[in-house]
């Protein structure tokens, strides 16, 4: 039987951050009619059964983006929320993706986790049904707790937030971390420039005034149930403004993962943002 012992946090009311052995971080959202799942991980164990431990109340299910530590585990679901802007790269179901990055992290973080990759790590029995999930969208999950999707590309195309604002929490994928990846060129089918990335975290950034903290998809910079610190966001924008007027400053970190070309970014603080040269500006029409 595969395992449900994913370390949970019930952080807010009805709010519950599932980690999936340091692969990612899953939300889930307990209306009084409905609940919301916030991604599904790299597909590791029964990520169904362990939600099923918390609620019993109907499940819709969406995704921040579609990169495989965020869609690998879509499984167990009939059907989820994906921009379209990322179904056409969005790896939904490929073993070797899920155990190659399951076995990265657990050699990175040097960890013993409560799964067999044999055993918990298995192929679909059949792929969800793909819908739609567009800017403004909103998802009422019963007593007044309404869902809001925003458009925040950057990290890929098709990126997402999710705002609560019955419980002022703003869930960010990978939109918002201290370790944000906005490597795309021009050319690349999910290109997003380091400049139309910023309008959208200062867009995040504008609307402060309607959440008190920002969850992101992992929680290897925060701890467990707990959000990014405050100044998180506006570091990551005064990055990019840097990035995009010039006055950046690189600087050589350590790879991501082992056996990995050290990385050049820019840092301030506790964030860092890796880029490529030619995909800081907007492409000239």
């Amino acid at each position: 039987m595969a395992t449900k012992l994913y370390p949970t946090v019930q952080f807010k009311p009805g709010t519950y951050e599932l980690d999936e052995f340091d692969c990612a971080s899953i939300f889930l959202l307990v209306g009084t009619e409905k609940a919301m799942l916030i991604d599904t991980g790299i597909g590791i164990g029964d990520l169904l059964g362990a939600v099923r431990q918390l609620t019993d109340k109907p499940l819709v299910v969406v995704m921040s983006h579609g990169h495989g530590d965020h869609t690998g585990g879509c499984g167990q679901f009939e059907e989820i929320y994906l921009n379209e802007k990322d179904w056409s790269f969005a790896e939904l179901e490929n073993m070797e993706m899920r155990k190659g990055y399951a076995a990265l992290i657990a050699k990175r973080q040097g960890g013993l986790y409560a799964y067999d990759p044999e055993k918990d790590i298995l192929p679909w029995e059949k792929a969800p049904r793909r819908l739609p999930l567009k800017d403004g969208q909103k998802f009422d999950l019963g007593g007044g707790r309404v869902v809001t999707a925003y458009d925040c590309p950057g990290h890929t195309a098709g990126e997402m937030v999710f705002l609560d604002e019955s419980t002022r929490t703003l869930f960010a994928g990978d939109a918002v971390n201290c370790n944000l990846g906005l490597r795309g060129v021009p050319g690349d089918p999910n290109f997003v420039s380091v400049e139309k990335a910023l309008g959208y975290l200062e867009r995040l950034y504008d609307m402060r005034d309607r959440y008190d903290g920002i969850y992101n998809g992992h929680h290897d910079f925060r701890p467990l149930g707990c959000p990014l610190a405050e100044d998180v966001l506006p570091n990551a924008i005064d990055l990019c403004r840097q990035l995009v007027d010039g006055s950046y400053q690189p600087v050589t970190v350590p790879a991501a993962f082992p056996g990995q070309p050290d990385r050049v970014v820019v840092k301030k603080g506790e964030v860092m943002i890796s880029y490529s040269e030619e995909g800081i500006h907007e492409p000239k029409a």
